[in-house]
């Protein structure tokens, strides 16, 4: 199952997508009938940094010696190696590590390979190493946890490309991820054109009944829900250009 490049139709998607809050995408998901799409329990290593972009799936199981074996001879330099090589402008790195924070899959030079290569992101429900210098590396990442270990120390990569678990989430290479201070929502790539139109319709009416709020001369009930008066008025809003 091979990740898809970045189209010119997606470079437009993520700028939509981009000026969204994962608490709208959140909720249009759920009303979608995709309930359980926030990744939980991995927050970001920066803030005030905007992620999207695709997943490119990788998955790691605690260290077994069959296994090892198994992993040298398909991944001859490391999955991590691989996987950052395949990347393209774009991609985000999902990491499925089984929860396991004690060792790191990833530093700071296999990264500085991985920004060359126009990655957007990493999510890791592991951990991972050089944290202080990857903080201010300028890519969006979101880890477990940190540990100075290898992650040979714990882990061996065995899978790529395929369906991955990570925070609770069901990932599939390709899904569109989407990241904020608050974390990771992962879209199903079917709905991301539907999800970004909604969301912003979502966003644009929310921004109108703050407004409306602010005037202090209507309760809550009126607003937020509108009731017909005050959609009404949003539809006047709306003509009138804003």
């Amino acid at each position: 199952m091979a990740t898809p490049r970045v189209t010119p139709g997606d470079a437009e998607l993520f700028k939509k997508l981009s000026g969204l809050c994962i608490d709208t995408v959140s909720g249009i998901l759920m009303g979608l009938g995709f309930p359980d799409q926030y990744i939980a329990g991995i927050p970001p290593i920066t803030l005030d940094m905007k992620m999207v972009g695709r997943a490119r799936t990788l998955r790691y199981l605690p260290i077994r010696p069959d296994l090892s074996e198994q992993a040298k001879h398909k991944y001859p330099c490391g999955l991590t190696h691989r996987a950052v090589e395949d990347s393209h402008p774009g991609d985000i790195l999902v990491v499925d590590s089984g929860g396991c924070t004690e060792s790191g899959f990833i530093g700071d030079v296999i990264v500085s390979r991985f920004i060359v290569r126009g990655g957007a992101g990493i999510v890791c429900d592991g951990a991972i190493r050089d944290y202080s210098i990857l903080r201010h590396m300028g890519l969006p990442i979101y880890t477990k946890g940190v540990h100075a270990a290898v992650s040979q120390r714990r882990l061996i990569g065995i899978g790529y490309e395929m369906p991955v678990v990570c925070g609770g989430v069901s990932v599939l290479p390709g899904d569109i991820l989407l990241g904020d201070d608050e974390g990771v929502v992962v879209i199903p790539t079917h709905l991301a054109d539907q999800v970004a139109d909604r969301g912003l319709a979502t966003e644009h009416r929310e921004t109108f009944l703050r407004q409306v709020l602010e005037r202090g001369v209507r309760p809550i009930h009126e607003v937020y829900p509108p009731n017909e008066e005050v959609l009404k008025e949003y539809e006047e809003y709306k003509r009138q250009g804003h």
